[in-house]
């Protein structure tokens, strides 16, 4: 893995901050750079001007920074979160993947049609032309709430709630999914069938509920990829990134000081800052928990061995593998417009059978059944 190796300022200014992002995500793997990049960009141009909240802005990028180089430096956990914001498992890209995936596809027949304009046209409400009544009524007249869901295209969502609900218990002992489980796809799930007076519950009431299932249901939903980058999440987890175009690039190398170690003057002591702060404060950046995240080492006689910078591709198979399972790919039969949904499978622990082991099954079938030669000739 291609560790920093200058550790990072305390401060750097916005332009030098972005670079110093872009410089980062160069050395992440090839499959999801570009959408971290992308990511990166879009965030920095969309607030380079007239930033109300430029502060907090900056703090955001520069602990996105410190991520970063902690992902190059060897931390699996900080390269396994970005692995899962590639990939669209969390963070902005999924939520733009959602977003797109809950709009209804169309009607399928003239009959749905049909019913689409007569509830379009039920929804709009009265012209103001006359005073009076009509006017009052149009001013009393409220938005319904609530209503949100009533625009997704449900019955997809409910049929991808149950392939993920029955793929979430056949993975429950090789992977951990994020959040929690799918545990029912019953959008009246807490609905009451009637109220405190014994009768049943008005439409707003009902609409609350569904929505508050809803709003918890799609935090769940692990929205589906492109049959290009499911398939690539496959090869990955079987080691398609140890060479090739999915290979890690290599750090370039760092500028060489013209002086010698002796000719060099030696760093002084922050010895205002010892002076000012608790020791704490001051060797803060040099601990063992955050010496990936700024760079900082700690060269006193406690510091301890510098921990690996290297991240082996049997772990990267395995990151991927998890990542694959928590991923669907949608096809849609053109004839019946259902849809149907793949998931990645897990793989297998048992080594591969060595050749003395199976010159034990020759001559017998799947079932250990003797083969039937033949007469012979």
């Amino acid at each position: 893995m291609p560790a920093p190796t200058y550790p990072l300022p305390s401060s750097l200014p916005p332009l030098h901050l972005y670079r110093h992002l872009l410089r980062e995500s160069s050395y992440l793997p090839p499959a999801f750079r570009p959408t971290i990049v992308l990511t990166i960009r879009d965030r920095f141009h969309r607030n380079c001007k007239h930033d109300t909240r430029a502060k907090a802005h900056l703090s955001r990028a520069l602990s996105a920074l410190r991520s970063l180089r902690a992902a190059n430096s060897g931390d699996k956990k900080a390269m396994e979160g970005l692995i899962s914001k590639g990939f669209a498992r969390t963070g902005s890209r999924r939520r733009e993947l959602m977003a797109q995936f809950v709009k209804p596809q169309g009607p399928n027949d003239s009959q749905a049609l049909e019913a689409l304009l007569d509830k379009a046209g039920e929804g709009k409400q009265p012209s103001d032309t006359t005073k009076g009544a009509t006017s009052g009524a149009v001013q009393g007249s409220r938005k319904p709430q609530n209503v949100f869901f009533q625009k997704w295209d449900q019955p997809k969502l409910l049929q991808i709630l149950q392939s993920q609900k029955q793929h979430q218990k056949d993975t429950k002992g090789t992977t951990s999914w994020p959040g929690t489980a799918v545990k029912g796809t019953d959008q009246d799930q807490f609905v009451p069938k009637l109220n405190i007076w014994g009768i049943p519950p008005v439409e707003g009431l009902v609409r609350a509920k569904r929505a508050h299932w809803w709003r918890r249901s799609a935090d769940k939903i692990m929205p589906p990829l492109g049959r290009g980058e499911w398939d690539l999440l496959g090869r990955l987890s079987t080691g398609a990134q140890d060479g090739g175009e999915w290979a890690i690039p290599e750090r370039r190398h760092s500028a060489k000081p013209l002086l010698s170690q002796d000719e060099r003057s030696l760093p002084s002591l922050d010895w205002e800052g010892y002076a000012t702060n608790p020791a704490a404060v001051v060797e803060k950046e040099q601990s063992r928990s955050r010496q990936r995240r700024s760079g900082r080492k700690d060269t006193g006689p406690y510091g301890g061995r510098e921990r690996s910078q290297a991240v082996s591709s049997r772990w990267f198979r395995r990151a991927y593998n998890r990542t694959w399972q928590l991923t669907p790919s949608m096809s849609q039969d053109p004839n019946t417009l259902r849809y149907s949904f793949a998931w990645g499978t897990a793989q297998s622990k048992l080594p591969a059978a060595t050749k003395a082991q199976l010159e034990v099954f020759e001559g017998v079938d799947k079932r250990g059944h003797k083969l039937d030669k033949g007469p012979a000739s």
